[in-house]
């Protein structure tokens, strides 16, 4: 059976500056660790959040595991406060797309260090 833990692999060229971002929007670092040689970091919203996002070397995968794929998940975050979010996200310098609304509901895009493109959609 499954289980609300979700994790997921987030490629980066560099595991510790993609740490520091996630850290940057307000996420918590629950590991830090070397394996096999390589840096490897999960991080999540909270120490209780369900969702972690792993972060793994995107060089050491391509060289040790051919059957990984290149293209990050597409990924979209919920929020109660869409506009504040926004907001917080300008002053710490992330790259944003424009604020929409549809239907009655907001949303926005950010990407993170590596290029990698994320969506909030909430209130």
């Amino acid at each position: 059976m499954f289980n609300e833990q979700v994790k997921v692999i987030l490629y980066a060229n560099d595991v510790k500056k993609a740490s520091l971002f996630w850290q940057s929007l307000g996420f918590e670092v629950l590991s830090f660790e070397e394996v096999d040689g390589s840096q490897v970091a999960e991080v999540a919203m909270s120490k209780n959040s369900t969702t972690h996002l792993v972060i793994y070397d995107r060089e050491f995968i391509e060289q040790n595991d051919d059957e990984a794929t290149e293209p990050s998940p597409a990924l979209i975050f919920g929020s109660d406060d869409v506009v504040a979010l926004y907001k917080k996200l300008q002053k710490v310098d992330v790259q944003l797309g424009d604020v929409a609304q549809i239907g009655e509901e907001y949303v926005f895009n950010f990407v993170d260090t590596d290029g990698n493109y994320f969506v909030v959609s909430g209130k």
